[in-house]
């Protein structure tokens, strides 16, 4: 089963920062999980590597700076609302919206859990059949895993700009349009 790597963006950001605080390098990809960073020369200055969200230097070692620490996005609570094709679905938080988003997605296109399980950041996926496997540490989902439907769960520790990255990426697994054909106020 093949792996989608995701990161964060202000954490992809904070990274890039801290392994070119001159901003004069230019980025390179070479692979699914590592982008390298070089001088005018083309010579390898410093690596960033998703699956560890880590700075290492030229030669794979770790960096001798540590990344400043991305600040935390916040989680509040009002009303939410995502639209769905036809069927608009509500929630007073992020992890009700979710959830009913979720299901509302697998009912309008069927198999887009199964699409969406396959798919994992560093340290955890959106929607298991098992909730040891929502997150990369298993003990999380005792608190964070949550039952949806069908012998399907979810995990519910998503921030606003994370919870809007998993319809994101639900969405696209499901063949659907961000912004066309699911739309969300928040």
């Amino acid at each position: 089963m093949a792996t989608v790597s995701y990161i964060p963006t202000s954490k992809l950001m904070s990274l890039l920062s801290a392994a070119d605080p001159q901003k004069k390098l230019n980025v390179r990809i070479i692979n699914t999980t590592r982008l390298v960073l070089d001088n005018d020369s083309f010579q390898t200055v410093s690596q960033i590597d998703f699956t560890n969200e880590v700075v290492l230097g030229a030669d794979d070692a770790p960096a001798a700076f540590v990344p400043p620490a991305v600040a935390k996005a916040s989680r509040k609570s009002g009303k939410y609302q995502v639209v769905v094709e036809d069927e608009t679905v509500e929630g007073y938080t992020l992890k009700e919206v979710l959830g009913a988003c979720l299901k509302a997605l697998d009912r309008h296109r069927p198999g887009t859990l199964e699409k969406l399980a396959r798919i994992k950041t560093t340290t955890k996926r959106i929607v298991a059949r098992d909730p040891a496997n929502l997150f990369q540490s298993p003990e999380l989902a005792q608190e964070y895993g949550h039952k949806l439907e069908n012998g399907w769960w979810y995990g519910t520790n998503n921030s606003t700009q994370e919870t809007i990255a998993w319809l994101r990426r639900a969405t696209e697994c499901s063949g659907l349009e961000w912004g066309v054909d699911v739309r969300t106020t928040f």
